[in-house]
């Protein structure tokens, strides 16, 4: 189940893009907690080399999530800035074209950034919570027992 809804979310997104008009796309299924996925270091590296061949180019992004979040999108952001590619989000709080260097847009990374930090910590309290009322979260069950005499 958990497959086919990161497939639907993948192929939304995919839409979008082809929708856009985006004519090369990246894609990876991989957590955004990664700090640098290896696709969006691919597509990085394409737009800064079409850019230093005189191609205006722009990076377009299903949604700023996508990217990273807090320093991480903003250090991101500024690299490209200073490549001088665009940047623009089909989706999400930073919708639309963007001028990394704005202080509307570091403001909205910043916060995207408390925002994951945000819900780990809400996700773990409710994991512990349901812990002690004795659910399982997860896995197995797991059950600690002390070693009988022999």
């Amino acid at each position: 189940m958990t497959a086919n809804r990161t497939l639907r979310s993948l192929d939304t997104q995919l839409d979008a893009l082809t929708e856009a008009g985006v004519t090369r796309i990246f894609s990876e299924k991989i957590s955004t907690c990664a700090t640098r996925p290896p696709e969006l270091e691919r597509a990085v590296a394409l737009v800064r080399e079409l850019r230093a061949s005189g191609v205006a180019v722009t990076l377009v992004v299903h949604e700023h999530k996508r990217l990273g979040r807090g320093l991480e999108l903003a250090a991101l952001a500024e690299q490209l800035k200073a490549a001088d590619v665009g940047l623009e989000f089909l989706t999400g709080d930073l919708q639309g074209s963007h001028d990394p260097s704005g202080i509307v847009f570091t403001v909205l990374a910043a916060l995207s950034g408390m925002e994951r930090e945000y819900i780990r910590d809400r996700t773990l309290e409710g994991h512990e919570a349901a812990r002690r009322r004795g659910k399982n979260i997860g896995g197995a069950a797991v059950a600690r027992t002390e070693p009988q005499p022999a």
